[in-house]
């Protein structure tokens, strides 16, 4: 049986949301062993509180039928916590493939592929189940993914359970993906030890607090005070040092190192008509070495920025002001913002350039990069430098 979207009645108004017949039940509140996230049978209603002409159940027979011309593949995310970490991984894998997956509520389930003229992309759908602890709750999922024709992706640190997942799953005729079990079982034999088997969230026992925790948020406190050149006096305790000219990323960058790495990062941006602030160029307080000076395609920078003028209103507001403001010749001066403009962006980031080159400041092109990825590269780099049991390989 085909997979069924919940599209086709999100607009509609509905009356009640029923559990579905394999018996998976609503959310509780409660997270004890055998919960799951809900699966909801939608049944629309009209105006006079009876089903409308075009209205069905989309766990129905009908509802099937009538939603088969645009299923989707439908993929089941099960995780015995909160299934975070499986639906990032199900996210980067699918990017490599020519699929859409839908965005923003992931829970409603609905595609949202581009328009594509060509017809290539495969639309894909997931449901994701979380805190299933028990064997009956497996069960049904899987019963339910049979009924879909869905593969099922899971993370179970019950070595058991897992284990009942995979037979069961075998003998329904259920395709399902082990994310996290043979990796498992390679590190148990590696380790010459076994693995807990307790499934991370709230019962998880915890452990006192220790030193990284504390230094990780001191890092971050360190950060949001050191942000966009406040308080230059910081900058001789920073880690990392993130310089560029505006719009290059440098705020969420420092975030993202501060918060995954806990590095104290300060940013400074650099402006054209302003110098550096004197505590940058301090050769005997500041490591070179940890300074990195954020550079991006000049078409892109352009863009980036013409969009933010327009966001803020910046145009209407010079128009407005070229408009009341005469000029000498008895006109109007035009004035307006050269924050865009072609020549000042490359004459921006050429003194940029010229700056990092003549103050050894590596350089980093965040073109194309996500932030995680010019993250990831700024720790490597520094692992090569300062940690002397790791091998320079790039």
């Amino acid at each position: 049986m085909a997979a069924v979207a919940v599209a086709a009645v999100s607009e509609r108004k509905v009356s009640a949301f029923a559990p579905s017949s394999v018996g998976l039940g609503h959310h509780s509140g409660t997270r004890g062993a055998g919960h799951v996230a809900p699966s909801f049978s939608v049944v629309p209603k009209t105006g006079d509180g009876g089903p409308g002409p075009n209205d069905f159940d989309i766990f129905s027979d009908e509802g099937v039928a009538k939603a088969s011309a645009t299923t989707p593949k439908m993929i089941f995310l099960m995780s015995d916590s909160t299934g975070a970490t499986l639906k990032q991984a199900i996210t980067r894998a699918l990017a490599q493939f020519n699929s859409c997956i839908g965005e923003g509520q992931k829970f409603l389930n609905i595609p949202q592929c581009e328009d594509d003229d060509d017809g290539d992309n495969e639309e894909i759908s997931t449901r994701a189940f979380t805190y299933v602890r028990s064997e009956s709750a497996v069960s049904a999922i899987i019963q339910k993914a049979e009924e879909k024709e869905a593969i099922i992706v899971f993370t179970i640190a019950d070595p058991v359970l897992r284990e009942q997942t995979m037979r069961m799953a075998e003998l329904s005729g259920v395709k399902t993906v082990d994310l996290f079990g043979p990796l498992w079982d390679r590190l148990a034999d590696f380790l010459d030890t076994k693995p807990s088997g307790i499934p991370m969230g709230p019962e998880r026992p915890r452990h006192a607090l220790s030193s990284e925790y504390y230094r990780r948020i001191e890092a971050v406190e360190y950060t949001l005070k050191a942000d966009d050149g406040r308080n230059p006096w910081l900058l001789k305790k920073a880690d990392v040092i993130l310089v560029g000219v505006s719009r290059t990323g440098k705020t969420p960058l420092s975030v993202v190192l501060s918060h995954t790495m806990g590095l104290k990062v300060a940013n400074v941006p650099l402006v054209l008509e302003v110098p550096p602030p004197p505590e940058l160029l301090d050769e005997e307080k500041i490591d070179p070495r940890r300074v990195f000076c954020l550079t991006l395609n000049p078409n892109d920078l352009r863009r980036i920025r013409t969009t933010r003028l327009e966001r803020r209103n910046i145009k209407a507001v010079e128009e407005k002001r070229n408009a009341a403001a005469p000029s000498s010749s008895g006109g109007t001066e035009r004035r307006k913002s050269s924050y865009a403009d072609r020549d000042y962006v490359l004459r921006d980031l050429k003194r940029a350039r010229d700056l990092a080159v003549d103050r050894n400041w590596s350089t980093v092109d965040v073109t194309g990069r996500a932030v995680e990825e010019s993250a990831s590269l700024i720790g490597e780099m520094l692992n090569s430098r300062f940690d002397e049991s790791v091998d320079t390989i790039y």
